[in-house]
Protein backbone atom coordinates (compact mmCIF):
# COMPACT_ATOMS: atom_id res chain seq x y z
CA UNK A 1 0.00 0.00 0.00
CA UNK A 2 1.02 3.85 -0.32
CA UNK A 3 -0.43 6.94 -0.06
CA UNK A 4 -3.98 7.38 1.22
CA UNK A 5 -5.76 6.67 4.04
CA UNK A 6 -6.63 3.32 5.30
CA UNK A 7 -9.38 3.78 8.26
CA UNK A 8 -9.67 1.81 10.89
CA UNK A 9 -13.39 2.71 11.88
CA UNK A 10 -15.84 1.57 14.43
CA UNK A 11 -18.32 2.35 17.24
CA UNK A 12 -16.68 3.28 20.45
CA UNK A 13 -15.96 -0.22 22.45
CA UNK A 14 -16.43 -2.50 19.40
CA UNK A 15 -12.63 -3.92 19.07
CA UNK A 16 -11.08 -0.89 17.37
CA UNK A 17 -7.91 -1.10 19.85
CA UNK A 18 -7.98 -4.79 20.01
CA UNK A 19 -7.61 -4.96 15.65
CA UNK A 20 -4.96 -2.12 16.11
CA UNK A 21 -2.88 -4.57 18.71
CA UNK A 22 -2.95 -7.15 16.12
CA UNK A 23 -1.73 -5.24 13.67
CA UNK A 24 0.93 -3.61 15.63
CA UNK A 25 2.37 -7.79 16.46
CA UNK A 26 1.44 -8.35 12.71
CA UNK A 27 3.75 -6.31 10.81
CA UNK A 28 6.40 -6.13 13.91
CA UNK A 29 6.61 -9.78 13.77
CA UNK A 30 8.32 -9.49 17.47
CA UNK A 31 9.43 -12.00 19.68
CA UNK A 32 7.49 -10.94 22.35
CA UNK A 33 3.91 -9.28 22.78
CA UNK A 34 4.71 -5.95 21.75
CA UNK A 35 3.37 -3.65 24.19
CA UNK A 36 0.31 -1.70 24.63
CA UNK A 37 1.86 1.21 25.09
CA UNK A 38 3.76 1.50 22.10
CA UNK A 39 1.48 1.18 18.95
CA UNK A 40 3.22 2.73 15.97
CA UNK A 41 1.57 1.16 13.18
CA UNK A 42 -1.63 2.55 13.09
CA UNK A 43 -0.29 5.73 15.09
CA UNK A 44 -2.83 8.31 13.82
CA UNK A 45 -5.85 8.78 15.88
CA UNK A 46 -8.52 11.66 13.79
CA UNK A 47 -9.11 12.94 17.15
CA UNK A 48 -6.08 13.61 18.35
CA UNK A 49 -5.39 16.83 19.57
CA UNK A 50 -2.09 16.95 18.48
CA UNK A 51 -2.70 16.85 14.76
CA UNK A 52 -5.05 19.49 15.41
CA UNK A 53 -2.65 21.50 17.04
CA UNK A 54 0.26 21.29 14.43
CA UNK A 55 -2.10 22.67 12.11
CA UNK A 56 -2.74 26.09 13.83
CA UNK A 57 -1.09 28.57 15.54
CA UNK A 58 -3.99 29.02 18.11
CA UNK A 59 -4.44 27.10 21.47
CA UNK A 60 -6.89 24.19 20.86
CA UNK A 61 -8.69 25.28 24.49
CA UNK A 62 -9.50 28.63 22.66
CA UNK A 63 -10.99 27.09 19.80
CA UNK A 64 -14.94 25.97 19.13
CA UNK A 65 -15.90 22.62 17.90
CA UNK A 66 -16.97 24.07 14.63
CA UNK A 67 -13.68 25.95 13.99
CA UNK A 68 -11.64 22.35 14.97
CA UNK A 69 -13.71 20.71 12.58
CA UNK A 70 -12.97 23.09 9.48
CA UNK A 71 -9.50 21.37 10.16
CA UNK A 72 -10.24 17.88 9.39
CA UNK A 73 -10.27 17.97 6.02
CA UNK A 74 -6.83 19.81 5.91
CA UNK A 75 -5.69 17.15 8.13
CA UNK A 76 -6.97 14.55 6.20
CA UNK A 77 -5.33 16.00 3.18
CA UNK A 78 -1.70 16.36 5.24
CA UNK A 79 -2.32 12.12 6.37
CA UNK A 80 -3.55 11.15 2.90
CA UNK A 81 0.06 13.20 1.13
CA UNK A 82 2.30 10.84 3.16
CA UNK A 83 4.49 8.70 0.83
CA UNK A 84 3.17 5.38 2.90
CA UNK A 85 -0.75 4.50 3.37
CA UNK A 86 -1.59 5.88 6.78
CA UNK A 87 -3.67 3.76 8.86
CA UNK A 88 -5.95 6.13 11.16
CA UNK A 89 -8.62 5.24 13.43
CA UNK A 90 -11.61 6.82 13.92
CA UNK A 91 -14.71 6.49 16.21
CA UNK A 92 -16.75 8.97 13.34
CA UNK A 93 -19.17 8.39 10.87
CA UNK A 94 -19.37 9.04 7.52
CA UNK A 95 -21.13 12.20 7.31
CA UNK A 96 -21.29 16.40 6.82
CA UNK A 97 -21.16 18.49 10.00
CA UNK A 98 -21.33 22.47 8.83
CA UNK A 99 -21.27 21.39 5.30
CA UNK A 100 -17.64 19.76 5.86
CA UNK A 101 -17.45 16.26 5.74
CA UNK A 102 -16.15 14.44 9.09
CA UNK A 103 -14.61 11.69 6.93
CA UNK A 104 -13.07 12.82 3.56
CA UNK A 105 -13.73 10.05 1.03
CA UNK A 106 -11.30 12.07 -1.30
CA UNK A 107 -8.31 11.23 0.95
CA UNK A 108 -9.53 7.40 1.72
CA UNK A 109 -8.19 4.52 0.01
CA UNK A 110 -9.99 2.31 2.03
CA UNK A 111 -11.42 0.96 5.51
CA UNK A 112 -11.74 -1.61 7.62
CA UNK A 113 -15.22 -1.38 9.74
CA UNK A 114 -15.36 -3.48 13.20
CA UNK A 115 -19.10 -3.57 14.22
CA UNK A 116 -20.28 -5.25 17.98
CA UNK A 117 -23.54 -5.82 19.01
CA UNK A 118 -25.53 -2.83 20.54
CA UNK A 119 -26.32 -4.31 22.92
CA UNK A 120 -22.79 -5.44 24.14
CA UNK A 121 -21.70 -2.08 22.92
CA UNK A 122 -23.78 0.00 25.71
CA UNK A 123 -22.52 -1.77 28.56
CA UNK A 124 -19.13 -1.39 27.56
CA UNK A 125 -19.46 1.91 26.73
CA UNK A 126 -21.08 2.42 30.45
CA UNK A 127 -18.60 1.31 32.34
CA UNK A 128 -15.71 3.60 30.10
CA UNK A 129 -17.17 6.56 30.34
CA UNK A 130 -18.52 5.99 34.16
CA UNK A 131 -22.55 6.29 32.96
CA UNK A 132 -25.83 5.46 33.70
CA UNK A 133 -27.18 3.12 31.45
CA UNK A 134 -30.32 5.17 30.92
CA UNK A 135 -28.15 8.12 29.70
CA UNK A 136 -26.30 5.44 27.42
CA UNK A 137 -29.10 3.52 25.81
CA UNK A 138 -30.23 7.15 24.74
CA UNK A 139 -26.92 8.29 23.56
CA UNK A 140 -26.92 4.76 20.98
CA UNK A 141 -29.95 6.01 19.82
CA UNK A 142 -29.28 9.93 19.63
CA UNK A 143 -28.43 11.88 16.11
CA UNK A 144 -26.76 14.38 18.18
CA UNK A 145 -24.45 11.85 20.34
CA UNK A 146 -20.71 12.26 19.95
CA UNK A 147 -17.96 12.87 22.51
CA UNK A 148 -17.02 16.40 23.59
CA UNK A 149 -13.44 17.78 23.11
CA UNK A 150 -11.42 17.10 26.14
CA UNK A 151 -7.79 17.35 26.81
CA UNK A 152 -7.13 14.06 25.57
CA UNK A 153 -9.20 14.01 22.05
CA UNK A 154 -11.17 16.76 19.89
CA UNK A 155 -15.09 16.16 19.61
CA UNK A 156 -16.24 12.90 17.68
CA UNK A 157 -19.54 12.59 15.71
CA UNK A 158 -21.15 9.24 16.55
CA UNK A 159 -24.55 9.11 15.88
CA UNK A 160 -27.12 6.54 16.73
CA UNK A 161 -25.20 3.21 16.99
CA UNK A 162 -27.26 1.74 13.34
CA UNK A 163 -26.70 4.82 11.52
CA UNK A 164 -23.01 4.33 11.68
CA UNK A 165 -22.57 1.20 10.95
CA UNK A 166 -24.89 2.39 7.71
CA UNK A 167 -22.46 5.53 7.06
CA UNK A 168 -20.23 3.13 6.13
CA UNK A 169 -21.09 0.76 4.68
CA UNK A 170 -23.75 2.49 2.57
CA UNK A 171 -21.53 4.62 0.53
CA UNK A 172 -21.66 3.99 -3.33
CA UNK A 173 -18.94 2.05 -4.68
CA UNK A 174 -17.26 2.20 -1.56
CA UNK A 175 -16.65 -1.39 0.24
CA UNK A 176 -14.64 -1.30 3.54
CA UNK A 177 -13.69 -4.47 5.49
CA UNK A 178 -16.89 -5.07 7.44
CA UNK A 179 -15.42 -7.30 10.91
CA UNK A 180 -18.14 -8.34 13.85
CA UNK A 181 -16.70 -8.76 17.14
CA UNK A 182 -18.17 -11.79 18.05
CA UNK A 183 -17.02 -13.64 14.99
CA UNK A 184 -13.52 -12.61 15.78
CA UNK A 185 -13.75 -13.84 19.45
CA UNK A 186 -15.55 -17.22 18.02
CA UNK A 187 -13.09 -17.26 14.38
CA UNK A 188 -9.61 -15.71 14.97
CA UNK A 189 -7.77 -17.21 12.65
CA UNK A 190 -10.27 -17.05 9.49
CA UNK A 191 -11.75 -13.45 10.62
CA UNK A 192 -8.28 -12.05 11.14
CA UNK A 193 -6.22 -13.91 8.15
CA UNK A 194 -9.49 -11.65 6.54
CA UNK A 195 -7.55 -8.43 7.00
CA UNK A 196 -4.67 -9.85 6.19
CA UNK A 197 -5.72 -10.36 2.44
CA UNK A 198 -7.31 -7.23 2.71
CA UNK A 199 -4.18 -5.83 3.19
CA UNK A 200 -2.45 -8.22 0.78
CA UNK A 201 0.54 -8.63 3.80
CA UNK A 202 2.71 -11.68 3.31
CA UNK A 203 2.13 -13.35 6.47
CA UNK A 204 2.25 -16.97 6.57
CA UNK A 205 -0.51 -18.96 9.33
CA UNK A 206 2.26 -19.14 11.83
CA UNK A 207 2.88 -15.44 11.68
CA UNK A 208 -0.84 -14.80 11.80
CA UNK A 209 -1.65 -16.89 15.04
CA UNK A 210 1.63 -15.77 16.58
CA UNK A 211 -0.11 -12.22 16.18
CA UNK A 212 -3.42 -13.13 17.59
CA UNK A 213 -1.58 -14.57 20.21
CA UNK A 214 -0.13 -11.72 20.93
CA UNK A 215 -3.00 -9.90 20.92
CA UNK A 216 -5.41 -11.85 23.00
CA UNK A 217 -7.53 -11.12 25.03
CA UNK A 218 -5.61 -12.18 28.51
CA UNK A 219 -2.18 -10.75 27.25
CA UNK A 220 -3.31 -7.12 26.88
CA UNK A 221 -5.30 -7.32 30.48
CA UNK A 222 -1.81 -8.79 31.79
CA UNK A 223 0.21 -5.58 30.28
CA UNK A 224 -2.58 -3.07 31.24
CA UNK A 225 -2.79 -4.47 34.94
CA UNK A 226 1.06 -4.45 35.27
CA UNK A 227 2.05 -1.30 33.35
CA UNK A 228 -1.44 0.45 32.85
CA UNK A 229 -2.99 1.71 29.34
CA UNK A 230 -2.06 5.58 28.53
CA UNK A 231 -5.38 5.28 26.33
CA UNK A 232 -7.29 5.12 29.26
CA UNK A 233 -10.18 7.75 30.51
CA UNK A 234 -9.41 7.64 33.70
CA UNK A 235 -7.05 6.51 35.91
CA UNK A 236 -8.57 4.00 37.69
CA UNK A 237 -10.93 2.34 34.37
CA UNK A 238 -9.69 -0.60 33.39
CA UNK A 239 -9.61 -0.76 29.38
CA UNK A 240 -9.25 -4.27 28.85
CA UNK A 241 -12.54 -4.94 31.31
CA UNK A 242 -14.07 -8.09 30.16
CA UNK A 243 -14.45 -8.26 26.13
CA UNK A 244 -16.84 -10.56 26.58
CA UNK A 245 -19.90 -11.79 23.87
CA UNK A 246 -23.72 -11.36 25.31
CA UNK A 247 -22.28 -10.14 29.19
CA UNK A 248 -25.39 -7.61 28.33
CA UNK A 249 -27.34 -10.19 29.07
CA UNK A 250 -26.54 -9.68 33.18
CA UNK A 251 -26.62 -6.06 33.05
CA UNK A 252 -29.35 -4.65 30.37
CA UNK A 253 -33.07 -4.80 31.20
CA UNK A 254 -35.65 -5.55 29.14
CA UNK A 255 -36.89 -1.67 28.68
CA UNK A 256 -33.06 -1.21 27.14
CA UNK A 257 -33.14 -4.10 25.11
CA UNK A 258 -36.21 -2.92 24.03
CA UNK A 259 -35.74 0.57 23.43
CA UNK A 260 -32.39 -0.34 21.74
CA UNK A 261 -34.24 -3.05 18.94
CA UNK A 262 -37.09 -0.50 18.26
CA UNK A 263 -34.14 1.89 16.91
CA UNK A 264 -31.89 -0.03 15.65
CA UNK A 265 -34.00 -3.62 14.81
CA UNK A 266 -33.10 -3.41 10.90
CA UNK A 267 -29.33 -3.34 11.33
CA UNK A 268 -29.76 -5.87 14.28
CA UNK A 269 -31.55 -8.28 11.74
CA UNK A 270 -28.97 -7.47 9.00
CA UNK A 271 -26.13 -8.20 11.30
CA UNK A 272 -27.66 -11.34 12.49
CA UNK A 273 -27.76 -9.99 15.96
CA UNK A 274 -31.52 -10.53 16.60
CA UNK A 275 -33.79 -12.64 14.42
CA UNK A 276 -36.70 -12.06 12.24
CA UNK A 277 -38.90 -12.24 15.22
CA UNK A 278 -36.36 -10.12 17.12
CA UNK A 279 -35.35 -12.14 19.59
CA UNK A 280 -31.47 -11.83 20.62
CA UNK A 281 -29.46 -14.19 19.09
CA UNK A 282 -26.06 -13.90 20.66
Amino acid sequence: MSGGILWLASYPKSGNTWVRIFLENLFLNPAEPVSINELNVVSFGDAQRHLYQSLTQRPIEEMSDVELNALRPVLQEKLASRSETSIVKTHNRIGFVDDIPVISLDHTMGAIYVVRNVFDVAVSFAAHYNGAMDDVVDGLCRETMHTPTTQAAIIQYLGPWGEHYRSWTGVPGFEPLVLRYEDLRARPFKEFSRIVKFLNVPATPERIKKAIRFSNFDEVSRQEKQRGFRERVREDQTFFRQGKVGGWRNTLSEDHVARLIDVHGDVLRDLRYIDKRGKPTV
